[in-house]
């Protein structure tokens, strides 16, 4: 199974939609969820160029404001959706896996960027994944580190990434390690800090049905697009 979460920084850029295209083709996906696209709307002519011409089912929360916005897509020849449910930081589909009746639930998050709206997502991640009895899997950009490596310089505050680390403890998902680089985020300023805001956590019984799971970092390739 291959799938891609992807924080876009808004989908105006047709380098981006080239991007998506060729990463569609070239690797196959099985799904494609894509974080902060800033878009209310879609044609059917710009999803089918995401998926490269495949036959997927599309959904989507739209950006509250100038920012936010989820877009998740899977490939109707390997998956039945079965439900959908989403909120103010989430997009979940329940699936069904055609070639072995698998049922399991995908779910792509995009957290509160502003401290005063964190608690509301950790509140809601809690929520919708306690509830949730198939095996998971939350990818996407939870914009909160776990601890200070995942940051560039020493200006750490322990108060939010505690709180998301007991909140994965707490819901018993594991982090696959994702390899390519080891931060997802870099700021604007003269000198840039760098984050990993972006991740991907799974249950136990969705790592034990794919015990070889792997998160690789694809966006690099949009250089060549750009």
């Amino acid at each position: 199974m291959k799938g891609f979460f992807w924080n876009s920084h808004g989908l105006r850029d047709l380098a981006k939609h080239r991007f998506l295209f060729d990463c569609s083709r070239e690797h196959n996906l099985d799904f494609i969820a894509i974080l902060e696209t800033g878009k209310h709307n879609y044609s059917t002519e710009c999803l089918d160029n995401f998926c490269a011409g495949a036959e997927y089912f599309w959904h989507w929360n739209p950006p509250r404001g100038m920012s936010g916005g989820i877009l998740l897509g899977v490939n109707l020849s390997n998956f039945v959706v079965d439900k959908i449910e989403s909120g103010d930081y989430f997009l979940k589909f329940n699936l069904t896996n055609k070639a072995d009746g698998f049922h399991w639930a995908l779910m792509s998050v995009y957290g509160a960027a502003q401290d005063e709206y964190k608690w509301a997502f950790l509140s809601e991640l809690v929520r919708i994944c306690s509830d949730e009895e198939l095996p998971l899997v939350v990818g996407g950009d939870f914009n909160i580190i776990r601890n200070p490596s995942e940051k560039s310089n020493g200006n750490f505050n322990s108060r939010w990434p505690n709180l998301f680390n007991a909140t994965i403890d707490v819901l018993n998902l594991k982090e696959i390690k994702m390899s390519g680089r080891q931060f997802t985020w870099a700021s604007y300023a003269e000198i840039p800090t760098f984050e990993k805001l972006d991740r991907v956590l799974v249950s136990t019984d969705w790592e034990l049905k794919f015990p070889l799971a792997s998160v690789q970092d694809l966006t690099r390739e949009l250089s060549d697009h750009t």
